[in-house]
């Protein structure tokens, strides 16, 4: 016996199709238990994992963005403000970053305080040098190679320039002491006053005497190629090794007397007092070497160019053998 489907009721003829109480048709199978309501999409649980990634991406995107910013203000100067001042570099904060050399070999500059700008010069060649945490300078004492080596410290001054100069006998020295600050170029030219002309004329005399006992002529110092070559013939041939000349008892002095200044030259009479000792007898002997120089501007220094005798005389009375022009 079927049930209606709707209503629920009794339907007892054979072969009934529709339902006499409420006339919904009725089926040949049995009526099936209602529709179980779709499942949930997606599911729940792999809602909470895709919302769970997503935080994750999401928080793993910002970490980024992050850390890229970090780099990029670090590498433009984090510690330094866009509208910050650049740090002033000093001598001594230059000094001590780009040049260091150990204790032993320092050789300090006394009397000489180092500033933005200064630069440094060994006969005329670029020095290097350094600032020591005392606030000293020095250079490497094994940079400078040889004996009577003149160093000259050129300074920013205002609007210009000023020069000292300091004279390092032996490379061994602790210490050189510069002299006192004038007025020059930027290359550090100006005209020798008396503190260079004898200092200078101290190391070319010793040179001189030097290259007479060694028959060398690149022992010459302060000499430009012409005064080399013209004091060649005699130093090779030994025309002044009779005596084997004393440095330490010699030395050379100038007279302001009849002292001319050109362009980019000087000319004056010098004496040198030399001491040694006769290579055959042994007996110590002396003299003095009258003569006129003329030293010229040339590569960073004054330097000798040419020299003839004259007597005492006229070194006395100022007479110049060389041409002022």
């Amino acid at each position: 016996m079927k049930r209606c489907p709707k209503c629920g009721a009794l339907c007892p003829r054979p072969g009934q199709k529709f339902c006499g109480s409420c006339g919904a048709p009725l089926s040949d199978t049995p009526p099936q238990a209602g529709r179980a309501p779709a499942p949930e999409w997606p599911p729940r649980d792999v809602v909470q994992r895709r919302r769970l990634l997503m935080v994750a991406a999401v928080a793993a995107v910002l970490v980024l963005v992050v850390a890229a910013g970090v780099l990029l203000f670090v590498r433009r100067g984090a510690a330094r403000p866009v509208d910050a001042p650049a740090q002033t570099t000093t001598a001594e904060s230059a000094a001590q970053t780009t040049y260091t050399v150990a204790e032993e070999n320092r050789l300090y500059l006394d009397n000489l305080l180092p500033v933005d700008g200064m630069t440094l010069t060994a006969d005329g060649a670029a020095l290097e040098y350094g600032v020591g945490a005392d606030g000293r300078a020095y250079v490497d004492r094994r940079a400078l190679g040889s004996t009577d080596v003149l160093l000259r410290a050129i300074l920013p001054s205002g609007d210009g320039w000023q020069t000292s100069l300091a004279l390092v006998s032996k490379p061994s020295n602790p210490t050189a002491s510069f002299g006192t600050l004038r007025p020059c170029e930027e290359d550090g030219f100006n005209e020798p006053d008396a503190e260079y002309l004898d200092a200078m004329l101290t190391v070319y005399y010793h040179s001189q005497l030097r290259a007479f006992n060694s028959r060398n002529v690149s022992d010459l110092r302060f000499s430009t190629d012409l005064n080399d070559q013209s004091w060649q013939a005699s130093i090779t041939t030994g025309a002044y090794d009779a005596v084997l000349y004393d440095l330490e008892d010699s030395d050379m002095t100038y007279t302001e007397t009849g002292l001319a200044h050109g362009e980019d030259k000087v000319t004056f009479n010098a004496a040198g007092h030399w001491t040694g000792t006769n290579r055959d007898s042994g007996a110590a002997e002396s003299g003095t070497d009258y003569m006129t120089i003329q030293a010229i501007w040339r590569d960073g220094i004054w330097q000798v160019d040419r020299c003839l005798p004259c007597t005492e005389q006229e070194y006395n009375n100022g007479t110049l053998k060389l041409s002022t022009k």
